[in-house]
């Protein structure tokens, strides 16, 4: 047997959830850096500064270099009574995350942290910028706070980054030993971000239940992992159930009842099973189709990663032979808006074309814990098949 553990990051939802910044931050530290996209802290900034306000702090952070004088790290420990008084929260900057998450933006973003002596990463944005900002959490060992302004992945909530390299392509995924300690999910914010962010969340929210649960097939799964099994289906039935509803409300910028539950699908349902369920776990054919997709220039620069994902279900629920269920999201995705064919992604349907992409496919990571053995001739033909609906 060994030793299993196992983070959660913890999270706020709501209109007002910036309010609980002070208590979130008031035992780590008070120098904060903001790392995000260009657009989203725009949207934060005002915000975020409101709710810093005066507040007594009893921890402070202690840096020290490694014996060779080297790495530096960072632990907390308690101040003394004469220290505590008019300590605030202080933003020390506001850093453009880079465009893309690579372990070059990572490694930059880093110095700029270790310079400006943060004892608080905060992450803003979509998927990239906050993968972005954990990573340099990680490489410094501070404490992560995700905002997210826009619901599309579960990168909020999750100890794991995806990299890709300078020239845009999947490069591998960066895990954390821990999430972000908080998530802060603003639903006035998430719902007056375009639409259709919200709509490729739902793609890669339901890709969840149907990667985990083929991944898994047939093993002896131990309690963590179990568990994230059965939650996966929460992945799924809200988001069909609310989804709809939830895309024409937040076109309307409204915060309805429906939005929150796709919203506290895409971010946390999703993450709460990538924490508990065991990594060999966590992705399947769905996933490493788009990786495999992004091969071709116009995938990341025309579509969204979850629009793209929600069409590798299609293909996988066809690989698995899961016609029933194909037929049914089928129907769903086309009411919503995500890909239901190579056309709607602007994608040949032709061998030669899809060699190498049919190639990246069955040789990503995601591949490599399935209960069967999948090639590229089956994931050709399984493409074949949602072709012909």
């Amino acid at each position: 047997m060994h030793n299993n553990t196992v983070n959660f990051s913890n999270y706020t939802i709501g209109k007002d959830s910036f309010a609980s910044i002070n208590d979130i931050c008031k035992t780590y530290g008070n120098k904060i850096l903001v790392i995000g996209g260009k657009t989203a802290i725009g949207v934060v900034k005002q915000k975020l500064e409101e709710y810093i306000n005066d507040s007594n702090f009893d921890m402070k952070t202690i840096w020290t270099s490694d014996e060779n004088g080297g790495n530096k790290y960072c632990w907390n420990v308690r101040k003394s009574p004469n220290e505590i008084n008019n300590i605030k929260l202080e933003v020390v900057g506001y850093e453009w995350y880079g465009g893309e998450c690579t372990y070059s933006n990572i490694s930059r973003l880093t110095e700029i942290a270790l310079a400006k002596d943060a004892e608080i990463i905060i992450g803003v944005g979509g998927g990239k910028a906050i993968d972005t900002a954990k990573g340099v959490g990680e490489n410094l060992n501070l404490p992560i706070i995700t905002i997210p302004t826009i619901a599309s992945t579960c990168a909020a909530t999750t100890a794991l980054s995806v990299v890709y390299d300078d020239n845009g392509d999947f490069d591998s995924f960066y895990f954390m030993k821990r999430p972000a300690i908080h998530a802060i999910i603003d639903t006035d914010i998430i719902t007056k971000a375009p639409s259709k962010y919200l709509r490729a969340g739902m793609g890669d929210t339901i890709a969840k239940h149907y990667e985990c649960t083929l991944a898994s097939r047939g093993d002896d799964l131990n309690h963590s992992s179990w568990m994230a099994r059965e939650i996966s289906s929460m992945c799924v039935e809200p988001i069909v159930k609310y989804g709809e509803k939830a895309l024409l409300d937040s076109k309307e910028g409204e915060a309805t009842f429906e939005v929150e539950q796709i919203i506290l699908n895409n971010i946390v349902s999703t993450g709460l099973v990538s924490m508990l369920i065991d990594e060999k776990y966590n992705g399947a054919i769905a996933h490493s189709l788009f990786y495999g997709l992004t091969l071709l220039e116009h995938i990341e620069k025309n579509y969204l990663h979850g629009d793209v994902v929600g069409y590798g279900v299609l293909v996988q629920l066809a690989v698995d032979k899961k016609i029933d269920e194909m037929n049914k999201l089928y129907k769903f995705f086309k009411k919503i808006g995500i890909p239901t064919s190579l056309k709607d992604i602007e994608v040949k349907n032709d061998l030669d074309y899809l060699d190498k992409v049919l190639q990246e496919t069955i040789d990503g990571p995601d591949m490599e814990h399935l209960p069967y053995k999948v090639t590229k001739k089956m994931i050709f033909e399984a493409i074949q098949i949602v072709e012909s609906l």
